[in-house]
């Protein structure tokens, strides 16, 4: 009975944090959560010393951001948008647990020595609870995040990323609140539950964990586990995360990072040498910016540029909800950064440049349908496109050149619904496809900058052909009349 009592009580604690969790006014649940421990942002509580931040005035966020800009630039030569994107998220560093979407950054490079590392050296010494990685594995992956809820700097990613489908797995996860669990087996306590304390041996307990996420056991299974002594455990691995690599990040993780492109500076470029610089005044003041805005950051809801699609939007709006609250010129930097640096990367999409190139090449043929054999070489007349990198091209001229297949065509469209019938073309009975099956997939997957260049570029032969028809008739008239 003493037991049934005990698990009674649980169960109305688990549904009342469940309800405060689930409540819509977002307020409750900020002074709550400002009475724990474990979720203030301030310097005292990472390293337990008394901070002079606790005591300031309303931190300036505008000017706070203006600072981190200036420091970025001063070290590291970055691309266009970088320093203001860089120093929104690392201000979110600080906030990121307010919000359900930890946003990722990936630093991407053609070679080395174009200041990744340099770059996430100055982070490490501004974030919130830096964890610097040069290789990680799945399990200290998820533990390091359950223990300290760190902001996770991670170098080399082209190396230990590479067929580790585990790890990418978890990153690919880990950037929403909802989704960034993972269950592994872990020792149990004498109730059947998982340990909150760990087992010793590098384990980790479940004390940032929600309790209701833990396993609900009756109380057979309890005893039945305690003498198993070891039971299923959820293990966070929610939080901020930069990745730099060599190369290309995977498109799944690129697709979930705001992802800018390092370049190695000329002799043109200059920046300092990376020495002793003190940062302990900048963190303290981007926990306070935090601590006096929590309700605001909590439920903030931004406006978002209409050009984002759907995950773009996930990953900037808390970096949107900052500017707008730093206010001065940062709401308006932060959404042309947020433009910018999307368009980039959608640009840099295989399959939306692939089904532009098919659908500019029925627009060209002046019909609403292509046979798969001029629709081939139609497509290997380009020589430079991002889909040259898809797997199964035939490889041609000793390894200098890819070349299209009308079978790797088909297995290309086939994922999309298109795959080639036989048609009617003039006279002839060919296998080839129709505008009208491309359509949905075109506007579907081709990306909103690729579409918009597409349309400027039809527009622009248009407006060329109507110049040269008056041209050319000119020149007949003028033939004509002097025969």
């Amino acid at each position: 009975m003493k037991n049934a009592n005990a698990f009674d009580a649980n169960k109305n604690k688990r549904n009342k944090i469940k309800l405060m969790i689930t409540e819509n006014n977002a307020e409750p649940q900020v002074a709550t959560a400002a009475l724990r421990p474990d979720s203030d942002p301030s310097i005292e509580n990472q390293h337990g010393t008394i901070s002079p931040v606790s005591k300031m005035e309303n931190v300036n966020g505008s000017l706070l951001l203006d600072e981190l800009e200036s420091l970025l630039t001063r070290f590291v030569i970055l691309p266009e948008f970088a320093a203001e994107t860089l120093a929104l998220w690392i201000l979110h560093t600080y906030a990121f647990e307010l919000r359900d979407v930890s946003t990722y950054l990936g630093i991407e490079s053609p070679e080395k020595r174009c200041g990744k590392t340099t770059l996430l050296s100055v982070l490490n010494r501004l974030v919130n609870r830096p964890v610097a990685a040069a290789n990680i594995s799945p399990s200290a992956f998820f533990r390091v995040i359950e223990e300290m809820r760190p902001t996770l700097l991670i170098d080399e990613a082209d190396t230990f990323l590479r067929g580790n489908d585990e790890l990418r797995g978890i990153l690919n996860a880990g950037y929403t609140r909802d989704t960034a669990y993972v269950v592994r087996v872990a020792q149990a306590d004498a109730n059947g539950l998982p340990s909150r304390q760990g087992n010793g041996v590098g384990d980790v307990g479940l004390a940032n964990v929600p309790f209701f996420l833990t396993p609900i056991l009756s109380l057979g299974e309890r005893e039945a586990k305690s003498g198993n002594q070891s039971v299923l455990k959820n293990f966070s691995c929610w939080c901020p995360k930069v990745m730099a690599a060599i190369g290309r990040l995977p498109d799944t993780l690129a697709d979930r990072c705001i992802v800018i492109r390092m370049e190695r500076k000329t002799i043109h470029e200059d920046c300092e040498r990376l020495r002793n610089f003190e940062t302990s005044n900048l963190r303290e003041r981007c926990a306070q910016f935090v601590r006096q805005n929590r309700a605001a950051i909590a439920c903030a809801e931004p406006e978002i540029p209409e050009s984002l699609h759907d995950r773009a939007a996930d990953i900037w709006e808390p970096l949107f909800v900052l500017a707008d609250l730093a206010g001065g010129d940062w709401p308006r930097k932060a959404r042309e950064a947020a433009e910018g640096l999307a368009t980039g990367a959608q640009g840099r999409s295989p399959i939306g440049a692939f089904l532009i190139d098919i659908y500019y090449a029925i627009a060209v043929t002046k019909t609403d349908r292509i046979s798969s054999r001029d629709l081939v070489n139609w497509l290997n007349g380009f020589t430079d496109r991002p889909w040259h990198d898809l797997p199964g091209l035939r490889i041609v001229d000793c390894g200098q050149r890819k070349e299209v297949t009308e079978l790797w065509l088909a297995q290309q469209l086939r994922p999309y619904g298109i795959r080639p019938k036989t048609i009617r073309i003039g006279d002839k009975v060919k296998k080839g496809y129709t505008e009208a099956d491309l359509l949905d997939p075109f506007t579907r997957y081709v990306p909103r900058s690729e579409w918009e260049a597409f349309k400027a570029e039809a527009e622009r032969q248009k407006a060329e052909r109507e110049t040269l028809i008056p041209q050319t008739e000119s020149l007949r008239s003028t033939s004509a009349d002097e025969n």
